[in-house]
């Protein structure tokens, strides 16, 4: 009986948990409104731990509990402050200003979504995401993108957070 209960336990506890360590997101340049559209997806659980991690690191104590009904007051404040210093990107060799519009949360995930206006026609970009590297030795981070001119995916690991290149 002992065994039986141990192994229940263990796989309610493993379903709980995520074995990957991945955030997704999704870069569109929309030509007729001049802007880039941002989409983020990232595991619920491991972006308010990073986050509230980060904070204590600066002497704030904040419990996030994103998605329920005592989530902290300020999450969005938070939430556009961790996309701004782990997702960056230079157009034309140039940082926009960053819109954060939102959020949504879906099962385990939360869902970020960022407009940056009046960005001229991109021919270059270079693009740096270090969401929760300093978290897991074995994240990843995909970023798919979709300009007028090219269409592609990259992806981040440890060590390898920057990358640049021309659309032509």
């Amino acid at each position: 009986m002992k065994s039986i209960l141990i192994g229940l336990w263990l796989c309610i506890g493993a379903w709980n948990l995520h074995p990957i360590h991945l955030t997704l997101s999704e870069v569109v340049y929309e030509e007729k409104s001049k802007s880039i559209q941002v989409t983020h997806k990232i595991f619920m659980d491991d972006l308010e731990r990073h986050i509230e991690e980060s904070l204590k690191a600066k002497g704030k104590e904040v419990n996030l509990k994103m998605g329920t009904p005592q989530e902290h007051p300020d999450t969005d404040r938070y939430l556009a402050e961790y996309l701004a210093a782990h997702f960056k990107l230079l157009i034309n060799g140039k940082a926009y200003k960053a819109n954060f519009l939102g959020k949504e949360y879906e099962d385990v995930a939360c869902w970020m979504y960022v407009e940056i206006p009046n960005v001229p026609k991109p021919k270059s970009i270079d693009l740096t995401d270090s969401f929760l590297m300093d978290l897991y030795d074995d994240q990843s981070n995909l970023v798919n993108f979709t300009f007028p001119q090219k269409k592609g995916s990259m992806r981040f690991i440890q060590g390898k957070v920057r990358e640049s290149f021309s659309i032509q």
